[in-house]
């Protein structure tokens, strides 16, 4: 097993949502004990284009940068080397696991994961890969349709300003949860 737990963070172009869903997801990670890897990709992305102006913005409004971005078209390598995927959509969920249908058990919508997720730890472990592991199983467990409760975060590329501040918020809130069970009580 790698010493490290790779998060891999999918949406459509990799401009906007799961880029915003990168950095946000390392800034929190920064103090973390867990080795955790965070990435992006997009399902339709063109390789090296630079996060939206409006990503960028919504970004530094929250004091993080992520003008060193650079867009990456989803393969199944990243998918392969993940040990989580979280996407905004179902049809990028879907599209990873095409890809490699294997990954079916470890590939979930952020807002899924952090439902399925909320409220349900699991015991503390020393090895805290090992837990990170432990979590996504426990919550694959859990899958089913999350009655009542939106799956995926809106693409707001087109939008007004405000529509990606809204996105990063609900990125960050999903995150948090999400994020939470991986490592567990502090």
């Amino acid at each position: 097993m790698r010493e490290d737990f790779r998060i891999l963070i999918v949406c459509t172009a990799n401009i906007v949502r799961s880029p915003m869903a990168e950095t946000i997801a390392k800034a929190m990670l920064r103090s973390s004990p867990c080795p955790i890897a965070v990435a992006s990709a997009g399902t339709h992305a063109r390789a090296g284009l630079p996060m939206a102006p409006y990503a960028l913005a919504a970004l530094a409004n929250l004091g993080l940068d992520g003008s060193a971005h650079r867009a990456r078209p989803l393969d199944g390598v990243l998918v392969n080397d993940a040990d989580l995927i979280l996407t905004m959509e179902t049809a990028h969920r879907g599209s990873a696991v095409t890809m490699e249908p294997a990954a079916v058990h470890k590939t979930f919508t952020l807002r899924e994961f952090a439902h399925l997720a909320e409220g349900r730890r699991l015991r503390h472990r020393s090895d805290t890969v090992g837990r990170a592991h432990a979590a996504v199983r426990a919550v694959a467990r859990r899958r089913g349709s999350p009655a009542g409760r939106p799956v995926e975060i809106a693409d707001p590329y087109g939008g007004p300003p405000e529509g990606y501040a809204e996105c990063a918020r609900a990125i960050g809130h999903s995150l948090s949860r999400a994020l939470g069970e991986l490592l567990g009580p502090r």
